[in-house]
């Protein structure tokens, strides 16, 4: 007995066929494509940055010259309290005046007793005992006088030493102070100097920066395009609903030797029947 092969085939619509293909050779052609390297870059300092390294290396310590000066405005601030630093203000010239002065009280008295011997001379008492009590009180007076001058000039020059000396680290106080405040002053604004270039680098730094990875990404993005463009395909082929023909094939296998053999003996058979011939084979 003959048995039947049948092949059925489901085969997608001739242009659904033609269009994976076409997706199949660019992924294909993509396979052995060598792609360019895009590697990350950082932004060098800018200009400003630089600019506000050297000047910071520059500005270091500049305010010490003002703090070397605040410190010995103040050492001689406290030297001019000492005691002993009145002597640095008394005036050169006060011993000379004082010698001066002690010369005038001495011909002033000297021209009193000249006055008084003469007078004594005219009343005939020259040498008596009321002249030479006269002469004697009036040196006596004038060596007073002679001494309360020149303590008066001491203690007026001496006071104004002293006063000079208080003015003197008066003075020197307030140098000091304004000295520090001058450091401090030159140190916070060259911070601030600093700090404004720093932070005006940092900026055209960061746009540098942003302008590298812009580029980065524009080449990465050129780099994934072509397999962009490949999944889109293959989306595009996904959501298109498949258009599916089918074949069948029926194939009959051809018969055996034997079968043909026994197919001719009763073929043979039949005609001899038919043609009375068993009849004759049995006496019939």
């Amino acid at each position: 007995m003959a048995t039947s092969n049948v092949t059925q085939t489901t085969r997608l619509a001739p242009f659904q066929e033609d269009f994976l293909a076409d997706i199949f050779a660019q992924a294909d052609a993509l396979k052995g494509a060598q792609m360019p390297y895009a590697p990350q870059q950082l932004a060098g300092l800018s200009q400003l940055q630089q600019d506000a390294i050297a000047q910071g290396q520059a500005g270091i310590g500049a305010y010490q010259p003002f703090m070397q000066a605040a410190t010995q405005a103040a050492q001689q601030s406290g030297a001019f309290n000492q005691p002993g630093a009145v002597s640095q203000f008394m005036n050169p010239y006060e011993q000379a005046v004082i010698d001066q002065s002690m010369q005038d009280i001495a011909r002033s008295g000297q021209m009193q007793q000249n006055q008084l011997a003469a007078q004594a001379a005219g009343a005939g008492a020259f040498g008596g005992s009321r002249g030479a009590l006269a002469q004697s009180e009036l040196a006596r007076n004038t060596m007073d006088q002679q001494a309360r001058t020149a303590a008066q000039l001491r203690a007026s020059g001496y006071g104004q030493a002293q006063q000079a000396a208080q003015n003197a680290a008066q003075l020197a106080g307030q140098q000091s102070a304004q000295f520090g405040t001058m450091a401090g002053q030159m140190q916070q604004f060259g911070t601030q100097d600093l700090n404004t270039l720093l932070g005006l680098g940092s900026m055209q730094q960061q746009q540098s920066q942003a302008a590298l990875d812009v580029a980065r990404q524009n080449a990465l993005g050129q780099q994934a395009l072509p397999f962009q463009q490949v999944g889109f395909l293959s989306d595009i082929f996904r959501g298109v609903p498949s258009l599916q023909q089918t074949s069948t094939a029926t194939t009959t296998p051809p018969p055996s030797t034997g079968s043909q053999l026994l197919g001719l003996g009763i073929a043979g058979l039949g005609a001899v029947g038919q043609a009375g011939g068993f009849n004759q084979m049995f006496g019939g």
